[in-house]
């Protein structure tokens, strides 16, 4: 073979085997990158897979944003379909409710840290917009950059709702749904705050129900949680929108007037308060009249602090509480040292109580007949060692305010009795002493049991005792009294209406009670020259004659009086026209003289 064509033939064999090998490189490269292709999809595909099967809601996209695919519990709460939701944009699912840049945000963190979370909200298919807390981070990478986006998305609905329950709980009162007292002083310090920095006024107004004990005791829980509930909506009506009602706690609301104007507004508003609660509430198959009773403090002038303003609120409260209740009244200092006064006589009140400062005086009543001692009437009395005699009038009061009556009022029971007992045991003429008895004592419900370990305790015939009730007592809750009145009728104890006439006692309960006498009120007697009183008078002896009731007039202080009264078919008489209250020491001497009594 000549050389040059075994040359050609070996340069040939040279270039096909160059291309040989360059042919299964890339046989080589397409087998390696079909293979790494396969992979990266079933390790995608396993992804997917895995997503699909979890609890948690999941989205798979690419760089651009755009949906790959959407796992089932991601289609449940959005109410999504996939194929609505596959190849679309995952910002189509914003709500206007997030940040207008939250785009951007998600964005520049995915490119500076990786990943993004936070809490945003999304779109349902009907346009409910609904919180969700969204997890975005690197799905896969090839090469070093990422192909896909895993996006796990936690429907927060419930959490949020109960986040708001708790912070419900947390800042307003359950039961009437107005703020609580932690979101009241939030309301107050901030209304303070742009009160100063704008120079107005604000008015705080403490509201406390009157009756609102006797309401719970009698008609029970219910109802009175009924009654609460009905005067917030009252309140809320009374006042202005920019105006704060809450509840401090019991039957205690406070009001916050911010720029108030003046004095006058913060009157106005009070009354009309006032007027709403005095209409009738009508509670199931109840009706009720309750009543309420105001302070009112302004800032700046009464207090620049929640704390001052609400303590004088409170000051002003308690007098116009103690001024008959169903007013109100403005903080002032003179308020502010009676007050102080009170609490000092509280203190008083309690060590008396303790060193036995405490006796009874007796004053006799007269048969108007035989004008002799036929029964007398126990008289609490304190004297006070370096203040000399506490008026009744001030300290009785503060004894049923406080509570400590049923104490005081279980002594002056016992003492009574005792003294009563041991006059007889002296040979003294036998005869009924009168004891009066709190609405408190009463309500109690071993009051039965006391009465008669008291007698037993002191060896008093029940039939030497009268106790005295006041009118309202026995019309507070009519059943328990008629069954407590029956009882102490089988005991022997008698039972006196105190103060009869200035209540509202219906005929036909008065018919029901198991009751012994009346006393007419004294405020019918100072005056019983006037036409209108004699006609009052005249109906309750006849009211009590008809029902066989024994009529005592106390208070009786004047000649003209007595003689109006020796003109009637009533049965006693009591008042300084006879004798004074006397103590015990006093009274045994009466009571030995035995004397008639003349003009």
């Amino acid at each position: 073979m000549p050389k040059g064509l075994e040359k050609q033939k070996e340069s040939a064999k040279d270039e096909l085997l160059r291309e040989l090998a360059e042919l299964r490189e890339k046989m080589a490269a397409l087998e390696e990158t079909h293979s790494s292709s396969t992979k990266e999809l079933m390790e995608l595909r396993h992804v997917v897979d895995a997503y699909q099967s979890i609890g948690q809601a999941y989205l798979n996209i690419d760089r651009k944003g755009m949906i790959l695919d959407a796992n089932n519990p991601f289609l449940s709460i959005s109410g999504h379909a996939r194929g609505e939701v596959v190849g679309k944009n995952i910002f189509e699912f914003n709500s206007p409710e997030n940040e207008e840049n939250l785009p951007k945000l998600i964005a520049s963190s995915l490119a500076k840290e990786g990943q993004w979370k936070g809490e945003i909200f999304a779109v349902r298919k009907n346009g409910d917009s609904f919180p969700v807390w969204l997890n975005v981070r690197p799905d896969k990478k090839r090469g070093g950059k990422v192909v896909t986006y895993s996006a796990i998305v936690l429907d927060i609905t419930a959490l949020k709702e109960n986040q708001k329950h708790l912070e419900q709980m947390a800042h307003y009162d359950l039961l009437t749904n107005l703020p609580n007292r932690t979101l009241m002083y939030d309301r107050l310090n901030h209304t303070i705050s742009l009160a100063k920095r704008h120079e107005y006024q604000i008015a705080v107004l403490l509201l406390d129900l009157d009756r609102f004990k006797e309401v719970n005791d009698s008609l029970g829980h219910h109802i009175g949680d009924l009654l609460l509930v009905e005067t917030a909506a009252r309140l809320i009506e009374t006042v202005r929108e920019s105006d704060t009602v809450a509840r401090m706690g019991g039957d205690e609301f406070l009001i916050i007037l911010p720029e108030v104007g003046s004095t006058n507004n913060a009157a106005n508003i009070a009354h009309k308060i006032i007027e709403y609660l005095a209409k009738p509430f009508f509670l199931e198959e109840h009706e009720i009249y309750v009543s309420g009773s105001i302070g009112i403090t302004i800032f700046p002038i009464d207090g620049d602090d929640p704390d001052l303003l609400i303590k004088h609120s409170d000051t002003a409260m308690y007098h116009a509480k103690a001024q008959g209740k169903n007013n109100y009244k403005f903080f002032t200092e003179d308020i502010n040292k009676s007050t102080v006064e009170r609490f000092s006589l509280e203190t008083r009140f309690r060590r008396a109580l303790d060193k036995l400062e405490f006796h009874l005086n007796y004053q006799p009543k007269i048969d108007i007949k035989t004008r002799k001692i036929s029964g007398m009437e126990a008289l609490l009395r304190w004297y006070h060692p370096d203040h000399g005699s506490i008026m009744p009038a001030l300290f009785i009061p503060l004894a049923e305010e406080t509570g400590l009556i049923i104490q005081l009022g279980e002594w002056a029971l016992r003492e009574a009795c005792r003294q009563n007992r041991e006059w007889q045991d002296m040979g003294l003429r036998p005869m009924r002493v009168s004891v009066n008895i709190s609405p408190l004592q009463f309500k109690k419900r071993d009051f039965l049991e006391i009465i008669g370990e008291v007698l037993e305790d002191t060896g008093l015939d029940p039939q030497y005792l009268m106790i005295e009730i006041t009118e309202g007592t026995i019309i507070d809750n009519v059943e328990d009294t008629i069954h407590m009145l029956r009882v102490l009728r089988k005991m022997g104890v008698g039972v006196s209406v105190d103060d009869f006439g200035t209540g509202y006692s219906s005929l036909n309960y008065l018919n029901r009670f198991a009751l012994d006498e009346l006393k007419i009120d004294r405020s019918f007697i100072t005056d019983i020259g006037n036409i209108e009183n004699q006609k009052v008078v005249n109906a309750i002896i006849s009211l009590a004659n008809n029902l066989n009731y024994k009529i005592v007039v106390e208070g009786v202080e004047t000649k003209e009086q007595m003689e109006f009264f020796e003109a009637s078919t009533c049965d006693e008489i009591q008042g300084y026209y006879f004798s004074l209250p006397l103590n015990a020491e006093d009274f045994h001497s009466l009571l030995a003289e035995d004397k008639t009594f003349s003009d």
